[in-house]
């Protein structure tokens, strides 16, 4: 069964976790949440505390599959800001992983350079962050390239999850939540 890690940050958006956590979860995929502090609770950007799984150090031997960064402004920075983060982001990327980003978190993408030879998107805003560090921008709700990929928003949030979920359980299974949820 393929596994799913998000790294929560205080200030991370509450919609572009929530939904495709909840999507991987109903599409059978193991999903975890590991925070980047001190502590379990991570609060979101709207006041929304969540209580994570684990610490990332806990995940340093890889034990994942996709890797994926929910955006929000104060999230993002803190992911920005996190040793930890740009060395487990690099440590996967040079192993192959699957690594997903979605509104602002494209930019610690860019920070640590694993976008220059992808094509990308984040959040509009951020544009001028993120499109001199990659291969090419769109300006479409996800895009996937090779191991990277990317979203817009909270209003790309399930159709980023959606695509998650076609990645690592197939097309039928992402199909199957999609059609449950009447989205």
């Amino acid at each position: 069964m393929a596994t799913a890690l998000f790294l929560l940050a205080n200030g991370f958006e509450e919609l572009e976790f929530i939904a495709p956590y909840d999507i991987l979860h109903r599409g059978g995929v193991t999903v975890k949440a590991a925070s980047i502090t001190s502590k379990k609770e991570v609060v979101g950007a709207h006041g929304l505390a969540v209580l994570a799984d684990s610490f990332l150090q806990e995940f340093e031997d890889l034990s994942f599959d996709l890797l994926i960064l929910p955006g929000g402004g104060p999230g993002t920075q803190n992911l920005r800001e996190s040793d930890s983060v740009k060395n487990l982001l690099l440590k996967s990327y040079d192993a192959g992983k699957q690594i997903a980003a979605i509104c602002a978190a494209p930019k610690v993408l860019a920070t640590v350079g694993v976008l220059r030879n992808h094509v990308a998107t984040s959040y509009p805003d951020i544009r001028a962050d993120v499109e001199p560090h990659c291969k090419k921008y769109l300006d479409v709700p996800v895009v996937v390239s090779e191991n990277i990929i990317t979203s817009r928003g909270a209003g790309t949030a399930t159709e980023f999850g959606l695509c998650l979920l076609s990645l690592l359980a197939g097309f039928k299974v992402s199909a199957e939540v999609k059609n449950k949820m009447i989205f």
